[in-house]
């Protein structure tokens, strides 16, 4: 009997394969999607009055409170980013919001050098976190799970990930060292790219390669849901781009489309783990000397998936503990 993952990978169609410069996206299509009634987390923001929100008047780096008011379940992916309150987060794994229901939800700061309210309510950011920075990501909250923890990642190494970002694509380091700065920086640039790439019709999925060589592939189970995080998605995977333009492509012995059937095969093959999620559903952890991902699973199906290339890097990092705000590294003014 198939498992789930295999079920839904062994659906996916390899669709047209869009290009601009050092970046490639083939549309992963399908026949079939969950067909809940949930949304995305700009989608219930906009229309369903979802709060975000610090964990209380002082605040955690680590948790952010989330008040779905709503008859909706809400799907937060993974790498997420929202701004606002007292520094910028990305959200630590996939979220299925219950409906009517109050939620503390993990996650990093991408904004070293503010702690400091500028309002009480966070919005959400236009773009992910970069598909390589939530590759490293998903490696130490799989660790920190595996150890006992909780939903925690490595936030030193967050730190440290966005600086390198800072530093390679050569851009003035804003006063608080936020993510959402690179990104606002390289928009000219990115906004070049993401006119190239366009979601299609059945639509589920993107695999992606830069400099000619797998960088991910990124799945939302949900038509609706999946059209409204597109944009987000692949400007993940710009952002990488960008900073490795001038590297040289990959081997030239497999085309695109083979190493993405490559790639799904070794996502099949990996091994996968499964946990109680934060929210509705579970959480799955995916990984071998091939591939490394995480995802959601909700209703007997995979709702969503993220699975990178793995490195011989990752898998010896040791994730710090986190702390709380009041004990934070504060970045010299």
């Amino acid at each position: 009997m198939k498992n789930v993952m295999t079920g839904l990978l062994d659906e996916i169609k390899i669709g047209a394969r869009q290009t601009y410069e050092n970046m490639t996206l083939f549309c992963l299509l399908s026949a079939n999607c969950l067909d809940d009634d949930l949304v995305s987390l700009d989608q219930a923001l906009e229309n369903h009055g979802l709060k975000i929100s610090e964990i209380d008047e002082h605040g955690s780096v680590p948790e952010l409170r989330i008040v779905n008011p709503s008859p909706k379940k809400i799907l937060i992916v993974d790498g997420e980013e929202v701004v606002g309150a007292k520094q910028n987060r990305v959200v630590n794994t996939t979220i299925l919001l219950a409906p009517e229901s109050k939620t503390t939800v993990p996650v990093s700061c991408v904004e070293e050098g503010r702690w400091a309210y500028r309002n009480k309510h966070f919005t959400s950011a236009s773009h992910s976190m970069s598909a390589e920075l939530r590759r490293r990501k998903t490696d130490s909250v799989t660790r920190n799970l595996r150890r006992g923890s909780q939903f925690e990642a490595d936030q030193a190494e967050v730190w440290r990930g966005i600086e390198r970002k800072y530093a390679s694509l050569a851009v003035n380091q804003s006063p608080t060292m936020a993510m959402s700065d690179l990104y606002e920086w390289t928009r000219p640039t990115s906004n070049q790219y993401l006119k190239a790439f366009s979601p299609v019709a059945c639509q589920i999925g993107i695999a992606v390669l830069i400099n000619g060589e797998i960088a991910g592939i990124e799945v939302i189970n949900h038509f609706d849901v999946f059209r409204n995080n597109h944009k987000k998605l692949v400007h993940s995977y710009v952002m990488d781009a960008i900073e490795t333009s001038s590297h040289n492509s990959g081997s030239q012995l497999y085309s695109p489309r083979s190493k993405t059937v490559k790639f799904i095969d070794s996502i099949k093959a990996a091994g996968v783990e499964k946990r109680s999620s934060v929210a509705l559903g579970k959480d799955i952890r995916l990984e071998s000397k091939k591939i490394i991902g995480a995802g959601l699973e909700f209703s007997e199906s995979i709702l969503q998936l993220s699975a990178f290339p793995n490195s011989e890097n990752t898998s010896s990092r040791r994730p710090t503990n986190l702390r709380r705000a009041s004990d934070r590294r504060r970045r010299s003014e």
